[in-house]
């Protein structure tokens, strides 16, 4: 054969199997859009316990959305220990600005981000804020998002079911902790208990560097409330269940959204029963969605889930479905995209239907739960 002619077959041939291999590629691939997630969370310190868990079930979400559980898009996670701190989390966004991600989820802690979500505004850079729930964090600006359900959603609805239970309560006591985000849930707390009936006899406040609590609770105690509220971290949280109980008081306890945690019950022990709670989230809910859940983290981690890691992997696939129906990953197509999840536009997730309000708020129904015996159980009212 005339090498001119073969050289001509030869091409002929390459082009037709390119065309051949190409048809062998999902057509989905050729649109997947990538988003590179930048997470800045507290690994460290007092308050690790939120941003592990909180880490746990980004990753879980990020490894299934990959596998084409949201079939088109891809999640590029980083993530960067905040240390709990403005200035740790400052460190963290710098270097997410420089690699200039698509999306910021945290930091983990409300009065850290109230400082820092700053920075993101006025890059044009979208944040979710995904375990903020103090008041003012969407005002920052149009590119901060709070998928977490805030303290003035939960506190009432715990309140609530808690007054219209059996349990007849009339009157309470609060004790609020000395950190900011005690200072600042522990008036929305009292308000609450007010607004439903309820006689406030008592604000306990925990002074700064507080290490023995049992003078605090010998207060209560003698106050003999019906029921105690407490809005603390875990850090002051903690050794307040325990002296509570040591005192003598055996009567419910209220917590904070701070208190929805495993490490609190491992923590407090026994002390622990009788704590309700308010949660985006419940082990005992009954759906396909959340057998299948706690079976793929339990494998993963060998560990049971707690609040903050379902509702992280929730608002994770909120993230990809906004990705999803934007096509896009740029910073701007993503604030859109999860500024429309509102009204009829919802994104269903673990945590039921989920969207949020007008000012970027998270809207996703709210679980009551108890501690009995050292499990998280849901709050039946009777």
């Amino acid at each position: 054969m005339h090498p001119s002619r073969l050289r001509s077959r030869l091409v002929l041939f390459a082009a037709t199997a390119a065309v051949a291999l190409a048809s062998l590629v999902p057509a989905a691939s050729a649109a997947t859009v990538t988003v590179n997630v930048g997470a800045a969370l507290t690994l460290t310190g007092p308050n690790q316990v939120y941003g592990l868990s909180s880490r746990r079930g980004i990753d879980l979400a990020a490894e299934e959305i990959n596998a084409g559980a949201v079939r088109g898009v891809r999640l590029n996670v980083k993530t960067i220990d905040d240390l709990g701190t403005a200035a740790g989390a400052a460190a963290a966004y710098g270097v997410f600005f420089r690699d200039n991600v698509s999306v910021l989820m945290g930091p983990t802690l409300s009065d850290v981000a109230l400082t820092v979500n700053n920075f993101a505004q006025a890059a044009r850079i979208p944040v979710m804020g995904i375990s903020n729930t103090q008041p003012g964090i969407t005002e920052i600006g149009t590119f901060v998002f709070r998928p977490a359900l805030t303290e003035a959603v939960v506190l009432p609805a715990v309140v609530k079911a808690v007054t219209t239970s059996s349990l007849l309560p009339k009157t309470a006591v609060v004790i609020q902790g000395s950190d900011s985000f005690a200072a600042t849930s522990g008036p929305i707390l009292s308000t609450a208990i007010t607004a439903n009936g309820l006689m406030l006899t008592k604000t306990v406040l925990v002074p700064v560097g507080t290490i023995d609590y049992s003078t605090i609770a010998s207060e209560v105690k003698a106050a003999d409330p019906d029921v105690v509220a407490i809005t603390a971290l875990p850090a002051e949280g903690v050794p307040l269940l325990i002296a509570l109980r040591v005192a003598g008081y055996k009567k419910k306890i209220i917590g904070s959204n701070a208190f929805a945690s495993q490490a609190v019950i491992t923590g407090a022990g026994k002390a622990a029963n009788g704590l309700i709670v308010g949660t985006s989230w419940s082990a005992s809910t009954v759906s396909d969605a959340n057998t299948t859940f706690i079976k793929n983290f339990k494998q993963a981690y060998q560990r049971t889930p707690d609040q903050f890691a379902a509702t992280a992997y929730a608002y994770t696939y909120v993230l990809a479905a906004a990705a999803k129906r934007g096509k896009s990953a740029t910073q701007d197509a993503i604030t859109a995209q999860l500024t429309a999840i509102t009204g009829q536009k919802s994104v269903s997730t673990l945590l039921g239907k989920f969207t949020f309000d007008a000012a970027r708020n998270g809207i996703s129904p709210v679980t009551v739960q108890e501690v009995v015996k050292q499990k998280f159980t849901a709050f039946k009212p009777d």
